[in-house]
């Protein structure tokens, strides 16, 4: 699980940096935080749900691995936290191929292909994938360390 934690949050990190940088050349506020609070804030409304839905499974993946790890316990065997690694990337693609569609239907509709225009919804529709891609690093990298005393109690 190490490997696909780091590749997931070095995937989440650069599509994160990317959208940003793509804001900020589009003329949103040069300063990082500010923009991915505007990406995140002035989204559509299935991105703000999925971006609702990922901040709750961040959440439960920390009330759940954390405890344990402070405690050195290995009940159970972190099932729930590999299905986290799988559904939080699953549901920013989902969300991310919606705001994309949206996307190309309004660029088909007001015959608009300049890339200044329709780079801030770009990079919106980039956010709910890249913080997906985060939290199931997230859930992978804490998937592992919940792992690890039960590879070591087994020897």
């Amino acid at each position: 699980m190490k490997i696909v934690a780091i590749v997931l949050g070095l995937a989440g990190a650069g599509l994160l940096v990317f959208a940003i940088v793509l804001g900020i050349w589009a003329g949103m506020p040069a300063n990082p935080l500010t923009t991915l609070g505007i990406l995140t804030v002035q989204t559509s409304s299935v991105s703000k749900l999925a971006l609702m839905l990922l901040a709750m499974q961040a959440i439960v993946i920390l009330i759940t691995a954390v405890p344990r790890l402070i405690k050195r316990q290995s009940e159970g065997d972190g099932s729930l936290l590999t299905v986290f690694s799988l559904v939080a990337p699953g549901l920013g693609l989902a969300a991310s191929l919606l705001a994309g569609l949206s996307v190309l239907i309004a660029m088909q509709q007001t015959h608009t292909t300049n890339l200044m225009v329709i780079a801030p919804s770009l990079a919106e529709a980039m956010t709910p994938l890249a913080l997906g891609l985060l939290v199931g690093a997230l859930a992978a990298a804490l998937r592992g360390m919940v792992a690890l005393p039960q590879r070591h109690a087994s020897r």
